[in-house]
């Protein structure tokens, strides 16, 4: 049985892959969330939806006009460029995704943060869950950010979500004859923000 909270996530991831498709961009979900949606299911309750769109700054005047029009309310915080929408407890977070030639680049904290990973770690297919289409950010880009967290904040302490979401990854790249080594050697970041801080780049 669903709660009322996983009812109103889903109708979003709904309303995400629909409204991207619109927008004729694409948008990944990252996170907490990932391991739900490979599992088939939701293993528990997350508070709100991480996503990444691709090309956001070209489509998020038309996303913004979709997502109102569904009943959303929407805010966009230009220092870090991150898009927001909600209604009622449903919360979902856009942000920048730009694609170089081969290379994906994940502005995380707007242009003050950006982390740089291999364009084929997104895949081209959507997944099912429930009764939704969902792009996922893809396996070896969610190990990479739990096994390497200081691509993105050097602070950060993993917390038990991230430590369980670092051995399912861990074990998910073993699964696939993946080789962790080669997955943290293709990807790097460059945080402004963080080396303004006095810390080096990872």
């Amino acid at each position: 049985m669903l709660s009322y909270n996983q009812k109103q996530q889903l109708q979003a991831l709904k309303d995400i892959f629909d409204i991207s498709g619109l927008c004729s961009t694409q948008t990944f979900i990252w996170g907490g969330m990932v391991i739900d949606i490979m599992e088939g299911c939701f293993l528990r309750e997350h508070r709100d939806i991480d996503c990444f769109t691709l090309n956001l700054l070209d489509v998020k005047e038309k996303m913004d006009r979709l997502f109102i029009q569904k009943g959303y309310s929407t805010d966009f915080v230009t220092e870090i460029d991150m898009y927001k929408v909600q209604k009622e407890n449903c919360r979902v977070a856009f942000n920048r995704l730009e694609i170089q030639n081969e290379t994906a680049m994940w502005r995380h904290i707007g242009n003050q943060g950006t982390l740089y990973f291999p364009r084929t770690w997104l895949k081209d297919a959507p997944m099912i869950f429930y009764n939704s289409y969902v792009f996922v950010s893809g396996i070896e880009f969610e190990y990479a950010i739990k096994a390497k967290v200081n691509l993105l904040n050097p602070e950060w302490q993993l917390r038990e979500s991230d430590k369980f979401a670092l051995e399912y990854f861990t074990d998910t790249l073993e699964k696939h004859h993946i080789s962790p080594v080669s997955v943290l050697g293709s990807t790097w970041s460059d945080n402004p923000y963080w080396r303004n801080k006095g810390y080096k780049e990872y």
